[in-house]
């Protein structure tokens, strides 16, 4: 206090410096820019599992890209997002329920239908599916996204596979089974190509049932038809059997007949040499006793004593019998 008069006012304090101000909203803006980018950079990417395929929605226009995007991570902007697909196989599978526990996700009961015949029929069947990738934007905006085109699927299928089994006879259904889930198959293939965006693999007709009295007695028919076919084939078998035992038989009958023909033939030329060569030989004796008849004066008697004596001479003695008359033997004694 200061004597002798008032204390003096207090000083007066200094005003916001301008300068500072504004450094401080420069910064916070700057903060608040990069928190903004950050966020947009973060929120702007979309990602597409190996496993799927993806279409870019905009939330702003509400509308899809044409384009698919296979696995993967994207750029697509903060106000956009992916709308998922399958890109791999998918099944679908009817059977027995209690059958299903395995399956991640378990599919319909089997399918019921009729014979053209008029019978109940049950069917367990599975098949897997694959949507075609450049089909992508064509089955959203035709069918929807994944749950309810699956369904939709699915009922087509129960459609087209109970129309088929309507075809088919109860009996075919027992004999011909690999051709109706042939034809099945292919019904089935045309429609997912054509109308639903996707290709089917492994379809697989797994088991068909029929009233138990049908398929006791198509169990009957079909044994009796065994039995007939192996009756059949042993009969064909002794038919055969017999056959070749008669061309066996005719065969060496052929033979023989060659043989005895080859034989006659055989002995007719050497007959026939023996016969040519006899004849030869006698027109030569001929020819040599009419040498021999010339040399004798052709004397008979001469020539008759002449061959006497030569056959004496070419008979073995041994074997040799001269008989001589009386008369001959008085006039050797005689004289």
């Amino acid at each position: 206090m200061r004597l002798g008069g008032q204390e003096p006012a207090p000083a007066a304090r200094p005003g916001p410096d301008a300068s500072d101000f504004m450094s401080n909203n420069r910064l916070g803006a700057a903060i608040s820019f990069g928190l903004a980018l950050a966020i947009v950079l973060i929120y702007g990417f979309g990602n597409v599992e190996v496993t799927e395929y993806g279409l870019n929605y905009s939330l702003v226009t509400r509308k899809v890209d044409h384009n698919t995007y296979p696995s993967g991570r994207y750029w697509i902007g903060p106000l956009n997002h992916f709308l998922k697909f399958p890109s791999i196989l998918t099944t679908i599978q009817f059977s027995d329920l209690s059958m299903q526990t395995d399956l991640i996700e378990r599919g319909d009961d089997t399918l019921k239908s009729r014979t053209r015949d008029g019978l109940d029929v049950s069917i367990e069947l599975s098949f897997q599916y694959q949507i075609t990738a450049h089909k992508v934007h064509e089955l959203y905006t035709n069918l929807g996204p994944y749950a309810d085109f699956h369904k939709l699927f699915v009922r087509l299928a129960i459609d087209r596979l109970t129309e088929a089994a309507t075809a088919y006879s109860a009996t075919e259904f027992f004999t011909s089974r690999t051709i109706i889930g042939k034809s099945m198959e292919k019904q089935l293939k045309k429609d997912f190509n054509d109308r639903l965006f996707s290709n089917v693999y492994s379809f697989q007709l797994r088991t068909v049932s029929l009233p138990n009295e049908f398929e006791s007695a198509i169990q009957e028919t079909e044994v009796m038809r065994q039995d007939l076919q192996v009756a059949d084939a042993e009969q064909n078998a002794t038919r055969v059997s017999l056959e070749t035992q008669l061309i066996q038989a005719q065969k060496r009958t052929k033979v023989r007949a060659n043989k005895g023909e080859a034989e006659a033939a055989a002995v007719l030329l050497a007959n026939k040499a023996d016969i040519e060569q006899y004849v030869a030989m006698q027109h030569k004796s001929a020819d040599s006793y009419g040498n021999v008849l010339r040399e004798l004066g052709s004397s008979e008697g001469s020539m008759l004593e002449y061959m006497q004596a030569r056959v004496l001479r070419d008979h073995p003695a041994d074997k040799t019998v001269v008989g001589m008359s009386m008369r001959a033997l008085t006039t050797n004694v005689g004289g």
